[in-house]
């Protein structure tokens, strides 16, 4: 048996713990480039809670709350600049995924007067590439998320937008150098988001399960992940202050991050991709709306049967004494009738999308050099995810 696997970020787990960010701060320097989302509500409360707390530690903090969801090479472009004329010693970021794409790759780039976008969308594709550094200077990043699905906090991964194309920016130096894990944190998370993030957990660890790469221990770090999300995901949509199912759910999703970091994605994200970059739906809405027929596609391959089987004992205990075979055709409902429970389960219709947005999507040229399947194979699975709702 030989296999790879990688874990460079440092946790820091559990309630209250972002008490302790100006001490884990504290050996990189005294000056702070803070990345966030607009400095509004519900977060400025958190945003003023974290430069006071650094300030009164002696910190020189500059916040850049720029960030938006799905970001663009205009915002880092400006993030750049704040950083090279501020001088930051190290950069925090605190918010969800598009806050932590954004810090990670303004640390990539870092001291660079120019970025040549051409060549970043199309060298860094490789989860696994050990690519040279583009910054003559290393810059620390210490990220906290406020929402519990992306997982971006513990991943080599960057997602950054140019026109309708979102490019996933693969590189040794986006892992977080520390990631603060505390779930009070996600007590402001409404119902809709709880739910839509912690899928997209869900949907990276499913994925990082299937995929080729995966090795015994990312295989058992992905099936406890997805094994926490079943089971709290539910409850921390409909009691959105119960601290236990918060906890449960931000584990969840730094597990399915690692999963995903060490095997890699399936079809369902770079679809989800396409669809959001055309049409702004969340990444979590966009992945429950193909999920269901992708799962159905590898029923119908029936390369995949025991994982499948798998998956769906963990939302069906019943079927523990079913055959693999039986079990497997079962997940693509299971998933289904948990995207319900969760109130995430809408079709293209609801959206009231256009036909030349639907005709963008299935038509996208991205769908010939995706290493998920041939052109025709992911298609038919948006097709199928349109008409079959």
């Amino acid at each position: 048996m030989h296999y790879n696997f990688n874990m460079p970020t440092r946790l820091h787990f559990g309630v209250k713990k972002l008490d302790e960010l100006a001490n884990i701060a504290k050996p990189y320097g005294p000056k702070c480039l803070f990345v966030t989302t607009e400095d509004a509500e519900p977060l400025k409360g958190l945003f003023d809670r974290v430069k006071s707390q650094l300030r009164n530690q002696g910190f020189e903090v500059l916040h850049f709350d720029k960030v938006v969801p799905n970001p663009t090479v205009e915002i880092v472009e400006a993030g750049v600049e704040a950083l090279n004329t501020f001088k930051a010693d190290f950069v925090l970021a605190v918010g969800g995924g598009s806050t932590i794409d954004t810090a990670k790759t303004l640390c990539l780039m870092n001291n660079l007067s120019v970025i040549d976008w051409d060549y970043v969308f199309e060298t860094f594709t490789n989860p696994h590439g050990l690519y040279e550094t583009l910054s003559d200077v290393y810059l620390p990043l210490i990220a906290v998320p406020t929402t519990a699905g992306t997982g971006s906090e513990v991943t080599q991964a960057a997602v950054i937008s140019r026109g309708h194309d979102k490019n996933t920016i693969f590189h040794p130096q986006n892992y977080s150098d520390h990631a603060i894990l505390d779930p009070e944190l996600l007590m402001t998370l409404p119902k809709k988001l709880t739910a839509s993030t912690g899928f997209d957990a869900f949907s990276h660890a499913f994925e990082s399960y299937i995929n080729p790469n995966a090795t015994p221990v990312s295989e058992s770090i992905s099936v406890k992940a997805m094994e926490l999300v079943v089971n709290c995901l539910p409850q921390a949509v409909d009691q959105t202050q119960n601290l236990d199912s918060r906890t449960q759910l931000m584990h969840a999703q730094m597990l399915a991050g690692v999963g995903l970091a060490n095997a890699g994605a399936a079809a369902p994200h770079p679809l989800s991709e396409i669809i959001g970059g055309i049409t702004g739906i969340s990444h979590g809405e966009a992945l429950a709306l193909v999920f269901p027929e992708f799962i159905r596609f590898h029923q119908r391959l029936k390369t995949q049967t025991s994982k499948l089987a798998v998956v769906a004992r963990i939302f069906d205990s019943n079927l523990n004494s079913a055959s693999d075979q039986e079990a497997a055709l079962k997940l693509s409902d299971l998933v289904k009738a948990f995207l319900v429970d969760i109130k995430l389960y809408y079709s293209f219709k609801d959206y009231k999308l256009s036909q030349d947005s639907i005709d963008e999507i299935v038509e996208s040229p991205t769908l010939g050099f995706l290493p998920f399947g041939s052109k025709d194979d992911l298609k038919g699975i948006l097709l199928d995810s349109i008409n079959n709702r």
